[in-house]
Parts: C-alpha cells; sequence; structure tokens
C-alpha cells in the first residue's frame, strides 16, 4: 500500500509531466502562427485563462523570447527558431497525403497522436515547405460514404499499439462474425495490419494456446492487465507471409452496360476489384476477393444493371441469398 508521501509524489510528478507537455506544445504553437491569442490556448488545452498566464510567464522565465500580450496575441521574437526540417516537394507532397489517409482511416487515439506530432512538424518547416503545403492544402481529400469501414471514435489502434509496446497482456472483448456471441479472452498481442479496407489484431489466445486474428472492429473493449508476456513469439512479419500463403483469392468477373457503369459507385473498390476491360458497349468489371458470399451481396444491389459471367459459384451463392430472403418473408 503507497503511504500518504509517495501518492503525493506521484500526483505531483503526474501534474508535472502534464504541464511540461502542455508548455511544449505552447511552444510550437508559438512558433507555427502568429498572434496566439490566450482564448486560443484555453480551447485547445482545456485551461483557464490565468493558467494560460502562468504558462507564458514560465516560458519566459525559461529564457523563450515572446513578444505581444494578451491583447494582440502571443508570439515569439522575430529571429528566434527552431531549427527549420528541410522537405523536398515529394516530401511535402507525401507528408500531406499521409495526413488524409491517417485521419480517414485510422481511430481517434492515433489521429490525435499524428495531429500533434504534425503540428511539430509545421512549427519548424522552411517558408518555402509551409507554403507549398498551403498551396495544396485542400486539393487532397477523401470521400465519405458514411458507412462505418473502419473505425469509429474509440481508440482501439491506440490501446492496441500501447500494449504492443509494453509487452503486456490484455483483457480482449471480441464479437465473433460465425456465431454472433461476445467472448472474453487473454491474449498476449502481436501486432496489427490493414488489409482489403479493414484493420486487423494478429495475437496469441491464452485460452486456445493458438495464434488469432481479429478484426479490430468486432473488438467490443480492451482492458490492460499489466501482467508481462513471457512465451517467445514469432515477429508480425512471418505471420503475415503465412497468411498470404494460406488465403484462398476468388476471381470474378460482373459485366456492366459501359452507359451503366457511372451508376456504381466506389465501394466496388472495397470489394477487389482490380480492372476494368471494356469490350464494346459493355465493360467487365474483374475483381479477387477474400470472399464470395461478401461479393454477392455486393453485386444483389446493382443486379438490375449488372450481370455475373464468372464463376458459377458466385451465381449460385446470389441466388441462394435471394432465396433465403424470400422464405424469411
Amino acid at each position: 500500500m503507497l503511504s500518504a508521501e509517495s501518492y503525493i509524489y506521484i500526483c505531483l510528478k503526474y501534474l508535472l509531466m502534464n504541464r511540461i507537455d502542455r508548455l511544449s506544445a505552447i511552444l510550437v504553437m508559438l512558433q507555427s502562427s502568429v498572434g496566439v491569442k490566450p482564448k486560443q490556448i484555453t480551447q485547445r488545452f482545456g485551461i483557464g485563462i490565468r493558467t494560460v498566464y502562468r504558462d507564458i510567464k514560465a516560458l519566459e522565465e525559461a529564457g523563450i523570447p515572446i513578444a505581444g500580450d494578451s491583447r494582440s496575441g502571443y508570439s515569439l521574437v522575430d529571429g528566434f527558431k527552431l531549427p527549420p526540417l528541410m522537405f523536398t516537394q515529394e516530401e511535402a507532397f507525401a507528408f500531406l497525403a499521409a495526413e488524409r489517409l491517417v485521419d480517414k482511416f485510422t481511430d481517434a487515439g492515433l489521429r490525435k497522436g499524428y495531429q500533434s506530432g504534425v503540428s511539430k512538424i509545421r512549427a519548424v518547416m522552411r517558408l518555402s515547405e509551409k507554403e507549398t503545403i498551403s498551396s495544396i492544402d485542400d486539393k487532397i481529400g477523401h470521400l465519405d460514404f458514411n458507412t462505418p469501414l473502419y473505425l469509429s471514435s474509440q481508440d482501439r489502434l491506440q490501446l492496441l499499439l500501447d500494449s504492443i509496446s509494453k509487452h503486456e497482456k490484455i483483457e480482449l472483448s471480441y464479437l465473433s462474425h460465425s456465431k454472433h456471441e461476445e467472448t472474453v479472452r487473454i491474449v498476449d498481442p502481436i501486432g496489427i495490419f490493414f488489409s482489403m479496407a479493414n484493420w486487423y489484431f494478429i495475437a496469441f489466445c491464452n485460452e486456445r494456446l493458438d495464434y488469432r486474428t481479429f478484426k479490430v472492429n468486432r473488438i467490443k473493449s480492451i482492458k490492460p492487465t499489466g501482467l508481462p508476456i513471457k512465451k517467445e513469439h514469432p515477429p508480425l512479419d512471418s505471420f503475415l507471409k503465412d497468411l498470404k500463403d494460406q488465403t484462398d483469392l476468388h476471381k470474378a468477373v460482373i459485366c456492366v452496360k459501359t452507359d451503366d457503369l457511372p451508376h456504381i459507385d466506389d465501394s466496388k473498390y472495397y470489394q477487389g476489384l482490380v480492372s476494368e476491360t471494356q469490350k464494346e458497349k459493355i465493360t467487365e468489371l474483374h475483381f479477387m476477393t477474400f470472399s464470395l458470399e461478401r461479393l454477392a451481396r455486393w453485386y444483389l444491389s446493382y443486379m438490375d444493371i449488372a450481370l455475373i459471367t464468372y464463376p458459377e459459384e458466385l451465381k449460385t451463392i446470389a441466388a441462394q441469398i435471394i432465396q433465403r430472403h424470400y422464405e424469411s418473408q
């Protein structure tokens, strides 16, 4: 049991670390912008106006030359700059594209961490790099169909990566796709990977004593156990190689009148579309898919304008889905 002195020490250390992080972040704000108002700082960090004034004073006492006041806003004295990072134009474009992908394909925890890192990088960029990024900032985007393809506001990826870095076991609550039931198990986290529009998590199940692959958006909750992982596990790359070798991809071809092709939205790419071949007035959509049933269900939403030409199994699965639907009515 902690003594009162130890408890107070831990609390003070925690508060001190939080303040150091905040002061560093405020310094980045002052570096990257001109005339930062106290209200901007309060909104960014959720602190009171008096705390802002104390933080500004602490930075000044640490030797940081800050110009301005609470009315005009604060900024670093001209000439005081952190060493600028130097990017080529290609690196700047890749940097911005990566920012969009992180925003779209990760969870709230990783987005927050990335945005914080991005702010620090932008702050120490040369003016020419800032201008380059600014010129194309609104020219790179993503089309959101408002479908939960990836992750919600939960921090699953952040929690998984945290447990992996700490090399600790976690308690996983998982919704099974086949049995539609929730299971709870203790696992040794191995790694995460992204494939076919979804994030996956590989872990060693302490109950089954075997390795399992979990779909991240089916993870209901993650609880740290604090228990160290004692068993030596193979690296993530070895699992990915095995998955690639074992996965049975199915080839499929669906034909659409070329005039009707605009009616099929970009969700076709999430079904494994690899190419389109135009033959006179018909366009063939060629797919490589992990699941014929999933492709069949997608196809049925376009069955009035599309036709399955290969394989016969896909036609059979689509017909069975329709039959089950009418039998359930």
